[in-house]
């Protein structure tokens, strides 16, 4: 009767979907049940007569000797876990039952594979961490290395580029770039708008063994070609691209390219998971991108790209600031454009706006680096100037740049020339404050139009 009763018992082994181990005070295993198979992918025979630390992840080792004289002690132990390495080389997650039998100088171990518990868990608080960086993220960049540490901690990260549309359609950036194992070298970046703006064009996310594209430093922004791929041989075996647009209902503002090993993103839960990131980063870069036109349009003109009105009062009061603070002065150089209501009235606003931008451009260049330049309204420009030497030969810098703006300029087939009326006013020497600084360079320029004999424009 004992006989059969053995015999049942290890016809039951084979049927519990968690494995048994018995391990001698040596920490060699002497029997396995046939459920390691599945679980780690060895067969019992492959374990049996090996150090049971053999098969651990190393990072759990000494915790897990620690647990083990525990248990050797006479104290039976439920609910620890650790990590061990399946044979074809990713991490399983363990949960065991121990006790020691003094008897058979064993102990005995049931082990449970509870990788998919973890692994829920993870996703889980990568969900959440992937909702939060999208709310506080200050930019694109912070926004991607937040996606990016996330990411890392589910599964490996060879190589990521957050590849964000900037204005026309085909205009690309990468927001982000990261590479860490040298036989996945970063795409050539021809190569890799490539794929993001094919990903956006179907709208459906792509995958690519990493051994065929361009092992070529992303930062070459060289044509890529036949003769640049390299041999597939130099790639890291079984690496695959993702490839992912990211989408709103508004508009496709870039794509997710992230190079890892296959059997990390080939599971359902990865592949929801990176669908989820691309749909949180693209509404956190559509808002960004929303807030950023909000702020260009608040402080900067649309025709010209100057600073404006709002921009300039501003700066001008910081700098006025900083003049009281540091004993120093500025000055103010308002600008006119002469007999421009005539130039609307005969050629047409958008001649008059092309002769605003041409003009502004000028200005811009005229005071690159050693001035504060905005347009006020209309045809009227200002300059702040904070350069003491500048300030000092306030009027030679007035007349290079009425000889500046006089030069001629090709609108439409039609040769240009305009004249501008300027005055300047210096803080503190002819005013107390912004306002009154402001109306003396108004009246000066005023001034200096009637004195040309031309009309306010």
């Amino acid at each position: 009767m004992k006989v059969v009763a053995k015999d049942v018992l290890a016809s039951c082994m084979e049927l519990l979907l968690d494995a048994v181990f018995l391990v001698d005070a040596a920490g060699m295993i002497v029997y396995v049940s046939p459920a390691c198979k599945s679980i780690l992918g060895y067969a019992p025979e492959e374990m049996i007569g090996r150090q049971m630390i053999d098969f651990l992840a190393e990072a759990d080792r000494d915790r897990t000797v620690a647990e083990s004289a525990v248990v050797m002690s006479g104290l039976p132990r439920i609910g620890f876990e650790n990590r061990y390495v399946h044979k074809d080389g990713h991490g399983v997650d363990i949960m065991w039952s121990a006790r020691w039998s003094d008897e058979h100088r064993l102990r005995i171990g049931v082990a449970r594979d509870v990788s998919a518990r973890k692994q829920a868990e993870a996703t889980q608080r990568a969900t959440y961490a992937i909702s939060q960086a999208a709310h506080d993220a200050v930019d694109v960049g912070a926004l991607s290395r937040g996606i990016h540490d996330t990411l890392a901690s589910l599964f490996t990260v060879d190589a990521m580029i957050v590849a964000v549309r900037d204005g026309e359609p085909g205009a690309w950036r990468a927001a982000y770039r990261y590479g860490a194992d040298p036989r996945v070298p970063d795409l050539d970046w021809v190569h890799a708008q490539a794929m993001a703006a094919e990903a956006v064009a179907s709208r459906q996310a792509q995958w690519h063994p990493a051994r065929t594209l361009l092992p070529v430093p992303l930062s070459d922004a060289a044509a890529c070609d036949e003769d640049r791929r390299g041999d597939a041989r130099d790639a890291a075996p079984g690496l695959v691209w993702s490839v992912l647009p990211m989408l709103t209902a508004q508009k496709a503002v870039g794509a997710l390219m992230i190079c890892s090993p296959a059997r990390a993103i080939e599971t359902e839960a990865a592949r929801r998971l990176l669908f989820f990131v691309c749909e949180q980063a693209a509404l956190a870069i559509e808002r960004k991108q929303l807030m950023e036109e909000l702020h260009t349009a608040a402080r900067f003109d649309e025709l010209t790209g100057l600073p404006n009105r709002r921009s300039f009062r501003e700066f001008t009061t910081a700098a006025l600031r900083r003049a009281d603070q540091e004993q120093s002065r500025i000055a103010v150089l308002f600008v006119d454009i002469d007999g421009f209501k005539h130039v609307n009235d005969s050629f047409g606003h958008m001649v008059g706006d092309a002769l605003l931008g041409e003009l502004a451009g000028r200005m811009r260049r005229y005071f690159d680096g050693s001035g504060f330049v905005a347009r006020l309204a209309g045809d009227e420009f200002v300059a702040v100037i904070q350069d003491k030497d500048a300030i000092a030969g306030i009027d030679a810098i007035v007349a290079r740049l009425r000889d500046a703006m006089a030069q001629s300029l090709l609108l439409q087939d039609m040769d240009f020339r305009v004249r501008v009326s300027m005055g300047a006013a210096i803080y503190p020497d002819d005013a107390a404050s912004l306002g009154e600084l402001m109306q003396l360079a108004d009246k000066r320029m005023y001034i200096d139009k009637s004195a040309a004999g031309h009309k306010a424009s």
